[in-house]
């Protein structure tokens, strides 16, 4: 409501944008709404934009716009005019990008590496009992979602290929002697993974934030029953000799650690549910669990390596230093090629041109207090990969795992 009211002042303010009249009866399906039309704005063009003579037809951007407006239409609401503009601006840069990015790889003859997509495409849906529905809700199209997966992966494959993601043995020996103090501990740790098997079906609230209603005794016990002869077979499969459980896990596993084949970092007794704790740490490394039941669903747990108190050594922390580095120097690394491929490629932003400058003005910087920066680091912290520590209680501990990541 705050923002409602937010967007509605920002819209009255203007005096180049006429805030939309209300009418007591709604617009027969075959009538154009005023989003439909956009009115208070320019029409939109026929060409949103070119890349090096490249035209980016309007029927391109349409498929993703007409899925925003209708977000506001499916709710008896007209989209806001700042909304809107919103709306043109970033779905015309997103698509401009996605052209320039096809046309580099072209141009340096690179393919997207269909493996990885795939495996993107896999991962989004897992834990997703209703694809279209959870399509609807992000106003996107399936195609829409792979342009943007495909355009990370080519911007993962140029970095690579450039070397601007290579980390060294002497920057992780330096991280190591930074972050090393973070891990001392009193108590024993273990390095575990595990397959997430959700009790019942994974629905999100609706974007209305209505929640589903609440199931029935019968309909729980069905879920338990089914969750359990999943939990079952899955264990024998990850038992079975010559079996690759980070496979299994990133196939049948839900939660944010399934494609990281279920590996959930070094932790101690204190930061899992109780039921998870007594079951993974009476394991020796290499040892799999049977099925355990927690509040979030049934696990299989691996012990990969225990380390007793004190200092954790370099070689337990040297694969998540890596990958943490390799993922800062991607970050920078998007940005960096972005600035240079946008410098590089001649781009008429038609769109941007009709829009004309936002009526409201530039939004100003957020205003950050350098003494609360930690000194040669990014704003973000290096943490333990496992669950992250909260308050108390057991809501507190272990993962939130599954979920949309809308």
């Amino acid at each position: 409501m705050s923002l409602g009211l937010c967007l509605a002042l920002a819209v009255g303010c203007s005096p180049s944008t006429p805030t939309p009249q209300k009418t007591d009866e709604k617009a027969a399906p075959e009538q154009p709404t005023k989003a439909a039309t956009g009115e208070g704005l320019p029409a939109l063009p026929e060409v949103i934009a070119t890349v090096n003579d490249v035209a980016i037809p309007l029927a391109q951007f349409k498929d993703i716009y007409d899925l925003k407006v209708k977000k506001y239409t499916d709710r008896g609401r007209e989209i806001p005019p700042s909304a809107d503009r919103r709306y043109r601006k970033s779905i015309t840069e997103r698509l401009v990008y996605n052209e320039i990015l096809r046309q580099e790889a072209k141009a340096r003859g690179v393919e997207v590496d269909a493996a990885k997509l795939a495996e993107r495409e896999t991962q989004q849906k897992q834990g997703i009992k209703d694809w279209d529905k959870h399509l609807q809700r992000r106003g996107e199209t399936e195609q829409s979602l792979r342009d943007m997966y495909v355009a990370e992966i080519l911007e993962q494959q140029f970095l690579e290929k450039d070397g601007k993601l290579a980390v060294t043995d002497a920057e992780v020996d330096e991280e190591y002697e930074k972050i090393k103090p973070n891990y001392k501990s009193e108590g024993e740790r273990i390095h575990a993974a595990h397959i997430l098997i959700p009790i019942g079906p994974q629905e999100q609230p609706t974007a209305m934030g209505e929640k589903p209603p609440e199931p029935s005794q019968e309909e729980k016990d069905k879920w338990r029953k089914e969750a359990l002869a999943k939990a079952e077979e899955l264990h024998k499969k990850a038992t079975a000799p010559g079996a690759d459980f980070a496979q299994l896990a990133k196939e049948n596993s839900v939660g944010p650690s399934a494609d990281k084949g279920g590996d959930l970092g070094i932790f101690t007794k204190d930061r899992m549910v109780e039921e998870f704790s007594v079951a993974a740490f009476k394991l020796k490394p290499g040892e799999i669990s049977k099925p355990v039941e927690t509040k979030f669903g049934i696990h299989i747990i691996k012990i990969l390596a225990k380390y007793p108190p004190g200092d954790l050594p370099k070689e337990a922390l040297a694969d998540q230093i890596k990958e943490r580095l390799s993922q800062r120097k991607l970050h920078q690394g998007r940005r960096e090629l972005k600035d240079s491929l946008l410098a590089k490629y001649k781009v008429q932003n038609k769109m941007e041109e009709l829009l004309g400058p936002d009526p409201r003005g530039p939004k100003r910087p957020p205003v950050v207090n350098p003494s609360e920066m930690p000194a040669g680091h990014p704003p973000i912290e290096m943490k333990a990969r496992g669950p992250a520590p909260a308050p108390a209680g057991d809501d507190a501990k272990a993962e939130p795992e599954a979920g949309d990541g809308d």
